[in-house]
């Protein structure tokens, strides 16, 4: 019977210092350390294959920003070339639908447009002319604008515009 008393007495106790403890998942310090290494190892690589791959596309990437810039001009000088012709060359279209829109070209033009998108319209096709010329020009494409407005236009857009006086005359091209 002593020997019973024993057990029951260990048992008590191992179950008194069992319920003060608290048990939980024990991460060493060493475990965290090892997945730290782990990790950095695999983002180095994959790191490695992303830049890899970043040069391999870099100069299709370029050549694409390339053909947008240019897309960019094109689409500015077509726009002030319909607004000049208008509806003498051009008919009113309604946009695509169901077709491939990047496909189609489709030329949104302003029916007032401003004057000087209209000069440098213009402009773009000589490398020089008179502001007299310039005048009657925008008369032959109906678009009636006084010396005063052109000037006032020149002015107002001297990043686009650039003039010269010769004698009494005034020329306006196209800064480069």
């Amino acid at each position: 019977m002593h020997t019973e008393h024993r057990n029951i007495e260990s048992t008590k106790r191992f179950i008194t210092v069992a319920s003060e403890c608290n048990v939980g998942s024990v991460i060493r310090f060493a475990d965290i350390e090892k997945r730290l290494d782990e990790q950095y190892v695999e983002d180095v690589k994959q790191l490695r294959k992303n830049y890899s791959e970043q040069n391999r596309l870099r100069p299709s990437v370029v050549r694409f920003h390339d053909l947008e810039r240019e897309a960019k001009v094109r689409q500015e000088r077509i726009a002030r070339v319909v607004m000049l012709l208008r509806d003498n060359k051009f008919e009113r279209r309604e946009l695509p639908t169901g077709n491939d829109v990047s496909r189609d070209i489709v030329v949104s033009v302003d029916d007032n447009p401003p004057l000087w998108l209209a000069m440098k319209a213009i402009v773009e096709q000589t490398t020089e002319l008179q502001v007299v010329d310039l005048q009657d020009a925008l008369e032959y494409f109906k678009i009636k604008a006084s010396r005063q407005a052109i000037e006032s236009a020149l002015a107002s857009h001297k990043e686009t515009f650039e003039t010269k006086t010769r004698g009494r005359e005034k020329f306006v091209s196209l800064r480069q």
